[in-house]
């Protein structure tokens, strides 16, 4: 049976410098997944239309990540729509473990990496994305 490797999309701040994978070390569970990031003009623009749309387009797990904001507010309100849309996937019978906001901050040594190591970790105990085995049984 072949082995589980989820599918995680990045939502990432493109002013964030700590916000992108770096390709000199990547881990090994980062390159048997596959890390799709999308580059947000500001994490406050995040909203849960975004999110929901990546997991019916098959991604295992969400990640939104971003460091200090250059627009005050963008942290905030992106904590903000998380925690919404966290609601919205419980009611629709989605673990809501597979989406996080992770606060990038390379002077506190959380690195983008490690952000999606510990989801990629998460998911593949979770399993799939249960919309895609709902989608195979219809």
């Amino acid at each position: 049976m072949k082995k589980f490797e989820p599918t995680v999309i990045a939502f990432s701040c493109m002013f964030c410098a700590g916000c992108e994978p770096v390709a000199a070390k990547p881990e090994k569970s980062m390159k048997a997944a596959q890390l799709k990031v999308i580059r947000l003009h500001c994490l406050g623009k995040i909203n849960s239309m975004h999110v929901l749309k990546a997991f019916e387009n098959g991604a295992d797990a969400v990640l939104v990540a971003g460091g200090a904001c250059r627009f005050m507010e963008g942290l905030a309100v992106a904590q903000k729509q998380i925690e919404y849309t966290r609601k919205l996937l419980e009611e629709l019978g989605i673990e809501p473990q597979r989406l996080e906001l992770v606060p990038v901050n390379q002077a506190e040594g959380k690195t983008f990496n490690e952000a999606v190591e510990g989801i990629i970790k998460r998911v593949r105990a979770l399993g799939p994305n249960p919309l895609m085995k709902a989608k195979k049984a219809a």
